[in-house]
């Protein structure tokens, strides 16, 4: 089985030096996205104390920022995010944005969602309040 490194210049390089994904035996095993903007390589802000007051938005876009770069991914490799097995979300803020994750994750998958996990993590790369990672099959 050949292995095949996925790249697109619409969604963000991968962190560290890692394949943004990696196609293997039907499978898309895409890397942990972080809410960049592929357009201007900058991360979403966030309120300086996430805590107090701006989290909850804050969060929503980051989410849905992580979310598009999946799914840019996703469509360089002929796959459907939409179709995806399994998704894991790492926040430094579990517990208080748990409620705005679940929100924009069901905005996103309307039907027959994906498998997830959510774990909390005390520091993400680039000081972000959202990481998300995903398997997902080949079309």
């Amino acid at each position: 089985m050949e292995r095949t490194v996925i790249f697109t210049p619409d969604a963000p390089w991968s962190p560290g030096g890692s394949s943004q994904a990696v196609a293997y035996d039907g499978l898309l095993y895409v890397s942990g996205q972080l809410p960049i903007d592929p357009a201007t390589g900058q991360m979403l802000p966030r309120p300086l104390n996430p805590f107090f007051g701006g989290g909850d938005q804050a969060v929503g876009a980051q989410m849905n920022q992580c979310l598009r770069n999946l799914n840019a991914i996703c469509l360089a490799a002929r796959a459907d995010l939409s179709k995806a097995l399994k998704l894991t979300i790492y926040t430094p803020l579990l517990v208080e944005s748990a409620g705005v994750i679940d929100r924009v994750y069901r905005e996103f998958f309307t039907e027959a969602p994906p498998a997830r996990s959510m774990i909390g993590a005390n520091v993400l790369q680039g000081n972000a309040l959202v990481q998300i990672d995903a398997i997902v099959p080949l079309s």
